[in-house]
């Protein structure tokens, strides 16, 4: 004759099941969160090994940063004068290139400076925008524009607007300059306007002179001239 089970063996029995699946449940748990750390484990060494590789290679790279870096402006600095020829279509990459580069000041003197911004391929809008975007990085923009000529209106008003220092020039005598300085080391000057015409089409002569000297003597003249322009 079998044997009934009372309440409290059947009790007894499930509560011992439930347990076992319990803890079967947990070793199981347990072994998946073991192999995950394991590889996570492995994977963070991999990473911390990279990340040393790198680090050195950083501070290797940053090495010779700096030393090509103090090099660059040994260079810069170095006495006396470089002289480059910008001759004709030359001469808009050249400025362009010095004005992107300002990370200090930037001169012009300019007898025409006429911007068009619905032209697309007119360079002078281009040289017209980098000397906005060296306002907004901090680069202190001065320029002198010819009062008579209507055609730089249009640039005297956008580059008053950006944050340029800018004026027209005295009363009764014409600024026929060409003249830009930049970072008081480079003097790019000739007989370029700031036109397509000039920077695209006519036969037109400048130099690019490096030299922190001519530099200097050149700042001096446009203060010269701001100051009779403004009354200084």
């Amino acid at each position: 004759m079998e044997k009934v089970l009372t309440r409290g063996e059947i009790a007894l029995i499930t509560i011992s099941i439930l347990i076992t699946a319990l803890f079967m449940w947990n070793y199981v748990a347990y072994e998946e969160l073991r192999k995950s750390y394991a590889g996570l484990e492995d994977e963070h060494e991999a990473l911390v090994s990279r990340y040393q590789e790198l680090n050195e290679t950083y501070y290797r790279l940053l090495a010779d940063y700096l030393a090509l870096n103090e090099s660059y402006w040994e260079l810069l600095h170095r006495p006396g004068a470089n002289i480059t020829v910008i001759n004709d279509r030359d001469y808009a990459s050249v400025a362009m290139e010095l004005v992107e580069a300002a990370n200090k000041s930037i001169y012009l003197v300019v007898y025409v400076l006429k911007y068009d911004p619905g032209d697309p391929i007119d360079p002078v809008n281009d040289l017209v925008w980098a000397l906005g975007n060296a306002c907004e990085r901090g680069v202190a923009v001065n320029v002198i524009l010819e009062g008579e000529v209507e055609l730089n209106q249009a640039a005297f008003d956008y580059l008053s607007g950006v944050g340029a220092n800018i004026t027209y020039d005295a009363g009764g005598v014409r600024t026929h300059c060409k003249l830009l300085i930049v970072d008081e080391l480079f003097v790019l000057v000739g007989s370029h306007n700031w036109t397509e015409s000039a920077m695209s089409y006519n036969h037109e002569a400048s130099i690019l002179i490096r030299s922190a000297e001519i530099a200097r003597l050149e700042i001096e003249y446009f203060n010269e001239l701001w100051a009779e322009a403004t009354g200084g």
